[in-house]
């Protein structure tokens, strides 16, 4: 069966190249390249989360944010991206995180310290410098500022990896009038910014860098 499908495959492969010979360009070329060699790959900028106990913890302007905000649905999003991400990881429960926020006041601002209290491998920090939704007062356009660092608390709480603060803006192209749902447009925002955030740590479809704004607008 399985001679069958890899005889079905080549001649699919063979059948295309011959059909794609005949229109010229490059774009045919790229296509019969993706086809033999599959599609191409973005590694991850930082790779050590694998096989590793995560916290990821959102810090919103200048302390840890509490349940509801921004920074908190932030923190949540890219903690369950990257559960399905990356291999062999262990996510420590958003809900751990949140309790030992609440019971350590609102003037926190190390994220180490919230790795060692939830006993993680690794803390992954996000910096939510800035967040709006608004462009001017008909237009929804979310626009953040993010950065990002990991602390090895197996090291000490030593810093392995920092991404400069970074704008980032979406829809990228144009805008969404403000009689759309509003909840509904930060749900998509901040699910763009997880997914952005997220490729740092693992690898990724170069395509995914295009036509965001169309898949997610889609939902």
């Amino acid at each position: 069966m399985r001679a069958t499908r890899t005889l079905s495959r080549i001649g699919l492969v063979i059948g295309l190249a011959v059909s794609l010979a005949g229109q010229g360009g490059c774009g045919p070329i790229a296509t019969l390249a993706w086809l033999i060699h599959g599609p191409e790959m973005v590694p991850p900028a930082f790779a050590g989360l694998k096989g590793k106990r995560v916290a990821v913890v959102c810090l919103d302007g200048r302390s840890l944010s509490g349940p509801g905000g921004e920074a908190d649905a932030l923190a949540q999003a890219v903690a369950m991206r990257l559960a399905q991400r990356v291999p062999e990881i262990k996510m420590v429960r958003q809900s751990e995180v949140a309790d030992w926020l609440d019971s350590h006041g609102d003037d926190l601002t190390d994220y180490r310290d919230v790795g060692r209290g939830v006993k993680a491998d690794m803390v992954v920090g996000i910096d939510l410098l800035s967040f709006s939704l608004h462009e001017g007062q008909t237009l929804l356009r979310g626009r953040a500022k993010v950065g990002v660092k990991v602390y090895d608390m197996t090291r000490g709480g030593q810093l392995v990896y920092e991404a400069a603060p970074r704008e980032i803006a979406w829809p990228e192209n144009g805008a969404r009038h403000v009689t759309e749902n509003e909840a509904s447009f930060r749900t998509l925002f901040l699910h763009t910014l997880a997914e952005r955030i997220s490729r740092d740590f693992y690898a990724y479809e170069l395509a995914e860098n295009f036509g965001s704004d169309a898949a997610h607008l889609a939902h």
